[in-house]
């Protein structure tokens, strides 16, 4: 006697709709349990995934960002030497990385380049719009949300400094 015993291709399986159904129902929900799981493991690592995100702190004297691993890095308007808009950060040489982290949306930490020496950036890649600030301390490049929102904030700083803006 054989372990398995050889069918017939001439006879068709006999099938019960019952049991098609059954099955049919089983595999939709282990698609669905998977989807769950997906999902769910998306929204805790969407940070991680997305490479996280800087984010701004406002104050009535002053300004900070807070970079990638929740240090603030700020200035006080009336303390600036100088404040600028730029608009074209997708032609900026960053420079050279000295501390920090870039990710694919955001570059973030202490740089060197031709044009500012040792300066921080803080900005999210995706933008155009960047602000520039030179003080004591040394320059703070960054942006914020979006390009308008960069450039709102540029214009509310320099009103608070009582610079009207060009």
């Amino acid at each position: 006697m054989a372990f398995f015993q050889k069918k017939n291709d001439d006879e068709p399986e006999e099938v019960s709709v019952e049991r098609e159904l059954k099955r049919n129902k089983m595999f939709g929900i282990r698609d669905l349990i998977w989807c769950i799981i997906i999902v769910v493991v998306f929204l805790m690592f969407k940070d991680k995934l997305s490479g996280g995100t800087l984010r701004p702190n406002f104050e009535e004297t002053q300004f900070g960002v807070i970079d990638l691993d929740g240090v603030e890095h700020s200035f006080v308007y009336a303390d600036a030497e100088s404040i600028e808009l730029r608009t074209d950060l997708k032609r900026f040489d960053r420079g050279e990385q000295l501390s920090g982290q870039e990710t694919w949306n955001c570059w973030s930490g202490e740089y060197r380049n031709g044009e500012y020496g040792e300066y921080q950036l803080y900005v999210q890649r995706r933008l155009h719009n960047f602000i520039v600030v030179r003080n004591d301390d040394g320059i703070l490049a960054f942006n914020i949300e979006s390009d308008d929102t960069t450039k709102q904030l540029y214009e509310y700083i320099m009103e608070q400094r009582g610079t009207p803006v060009q």
